[in-house]
């Protein structure tokens, strides 16, 4: 995993610690893209495609640090949308939290893409999620790929794996999918997330 530095404040002493940038909470990656999945927003055939991932948090809140999405694209240029939404009856429902939208260049291979909220967002403890890939308004061929074998994530002991859902209306409605997208969804490591707490604890009673 990357390595970042972690300045944090504990009674007026700044340290520097070195921390994972996250820790997986769903996964099946790394793998190989199988050059075919689930192409994302409007297609040549007229269909706008959405794809989601589903997951429901166990006892413990845990903020959200990015998802990792195995993205290919055939096309000039295309760009990689969406967001963490709610569930309802089993489908997203609505958005709680939109991701910032990140740029896919021109004949991109498979590779994986990072993407975050617009916004810092918490996953809350006992609380089911979706996390929705969606692509542009205009034609073009955007690929969240799926891994060759076709391999299900694998959900951490802080979270349980709630499938997939697929939508060829834009979200308007939802079903079950048996294509598993290359994604890892990831929170901070407990390393990492305990300093920022005692952190913050410091500064809030000075």
């Amino acid at each position: 995993m990357m390595r970042a530095f972690t300045k944090v404040l504990l009674g007026g002493l700044l340290l520097a610690v070195q921390v994972s940038a996250g820790d997986a909470l769903l996964s099946n990656l790394p793998g190989t893209g199988s050059g075919t999945g689930s192409n994302l927003g409007l297609n040549p055939d007229g269909a706008d495609r959405t794809k989601a991932v589903g997951l429901t948090m166990g006892g413990t809140a845990m903020p959200f640090v990015d998802l990792v999405a195995l993205i290919s694209n055939t096309d000039p240029g295309s760009e990689l949308s969406g967001g963490i939404f709610s569930d309802v009856g089993g489908n997203p429902g609505v958005e709680l939290a939109p991701f910032a939208p990140v740029a896919v260049g021109p004949n991109t291979p498979v590779g994986e893409v990072s993407i975050t909220t617009a916004a810092p967002f918490t996953l809350e403890a006992n609380t089911s999620y979706w996390f929705v890939l969606d692509g542009p308004t205009t034609t073009q061929s955007l690929l969240w790929e799926t891994l060759t074998p076709n391999t299900a994530p694998v959900a951490s002991a802080a979270a349980t794996f709630d499938g997939y859902r697929f939508s060829s209306n834009g979200g308007t409605t939802w079903g079950a999918s048996g294509l598993f997208n290359g994604v890892q969804i990831n929170v901070p490591e407990p390393a990492a997330a305990l300093l920022l707490g005692l952190g913050v604890v410091m500064l809030r009673r000075r």
